[in-house]
């Protein structure tokens, strides 16, 4: 599942200036935890970027990644950044740092005498380089002389066909990546074929388990901070946290520390409760719930995280903040639980509204969370339908990135 990310540097094109907009997508090893992130690019009109049309255009492409610094877009991961011919032949040596960028390349070019050197000096400069698709033949060969992965979409190689590819792959011992891995039995599927990672939406959805009885009785603190419209107060916050020495625990050390910005010495947990105020003692004990939850991987709780806070701040035009926030965060619960949303949402007290957009992407905010998903992935022109301009989510998104960078690490 990707997430995304504005680089303001404008397109420096005669016909238009653009702002380029990236959105990041996690690639998983085969125990779920992230292995890096692919950067997929944008003009912010929704069309894609010609890199190779100008080489100002090419040079902006990358020193945005470069500007906007790999440790927001890609955190410790490597970023898998793709491109073409042309900019790899007009931006030498590549502004970007080798130990952390991994440069893919689409596996269907032909190899060149100006591509097979550019290759050369990026292998002899440190560069991970990954072929995106296989084909049989010479060109194919040589480019792959010079690389360590091969992405391979599983929905254009399929049966017999990923058999004999895989095999001739392995020969070669490269790093082998599956993408379009959109459900969990694609999943299980490439993992039994043995790739060695994966790229795509399943690590967002529920691993059904036949049998599995519903999430009730994980579920009652939640239901009680989630019940719509009534504010609960903050003398049934504290009764109710106090009696979750867990979370009353959590909360207690949230309230002293560096994020929230005030140290005092407390007595209590309902001192503690008082310096963060009920409007974030409501929300905070959500986000613990949510978290003490299950051992999921943690970064699937993180793109719930981003996905409320992005939901939140772009609220308008009769989507509500509070609501749009929920939405976004419970857009992912139903991967934590392991469990179908329809049954989660029924031990919820979710009014029609809210649960109708998370279920069918309808409404002011399930529009939203349909526009702000569809981001992560890449799906640029599902922006435009829903009125959200690519600039103003792209813009937008660091914010709340840098919330969820913040906000995360005090949730385990």
């Amino acid at each position: 599942m990707a997430d995304v990310l504005d680089v303001t540097a404008p397109v420096l094109d005669t016909a238009a200036a653009a702002e380029v907009v990236v959105a990041r997508q996690p690639i998983l090893d085969r125990d779920e935890q992230i292995a890096g992130y692919e950067l997929l690019f944008s003009a912010s009109s929704g069309r894609a970027v010609a890199a190779h049309a100008h080489d100002a255009t090419a040079r902006v492409l990358v020193q945005s990644v470069a500007d906007v610094g790999l440790e927001h877009v890609a955190e410790d991961h490597p970023a898998h950044v793709k491109l073409t011919r042309e900019v790899l032949v007009a931006v030498r040596p590549l502004p970007l740092p080798p130990e952390r960028v991994v440069v893919g390349l689409d596996g269907n070019h032909g190899a060149d005498i100006a591509l097979l050197a550019v290759l050369s000096e990026l292998r002899e400069a440190g560069f991970t380089v990954a072929l995106d698709g296989f084909r049989s033949g010479a060109a194919w060969e040589s480019l792959s002389r010079h690389a360590r992965m091969v992405k391979l979409d599983i929905r254009e190689v399929t049966g017999d066909g990923l058999l004999r590819t895989l095999d001739f792959l392995r020969a070669r011992e490269l790093t082998l990546i599956a993408r379009g891995v959109d459900t969990r039995e694609d999943y299980d599927v490439c993992r039994a074929l043995g790739f060695d990672a994966f790229q795509g939406l399943f690590f967002a959805q529920p691993a059904l388990v036949a049998g599995r009885s519903g999430p009730t009785h994980r579920l009652g603190t939640l239901a009680s901070l989630v019940a719509p419209g009534a504010r609960v107060g903050f003398e049934q916050l504290e009764q109710m946290i106090s009696q979750d020495a867990g979370l009353a625990h959590k909360l207690v050390r949230l309230s002293n520390s560096a994020f929230i910005g005030v140290r005092h010495e407390i007595s209590s947990v309902r001192q503690a409760l008082m310096l963060l105020g009920t409007v974030a003692v409501r929300r905070w004990a959500m986000l613990l719930v949510l978290a003490g939850l299950n051992d999921r991987p943690h970064h699937l709780l993180a793109v719930g995280l981003l996905r409320a806070r992005l939901c939140e701040l772009l609220a308008g035009r009769g989507a509500e903040p509070e609501r749009a926030f929920t939405v976004g965060l419970f857009s992912v619960v139903d991967a934590l639980l392991d469990t179908p949303m329809d049954d989660v949402l029924a031990e919820l007290p979710f009014d029609a509204r809210t649960t109708d957009a998370l279920t069918r992407r309808d409404g002011p905010e399930g529009g939203l969370l349909d526009a702000v998903v569809a981001y992560e992935n890449g799906h640029f022109e599902v922006c435009a339908r829903q009125g959200l301009a690519l600039a103003e989510i792209g813009r937008t998104y660091r914010e709340a990135l840098a919330w969820t960078e913040a906000t995360a690490p005090h949730l385990v």
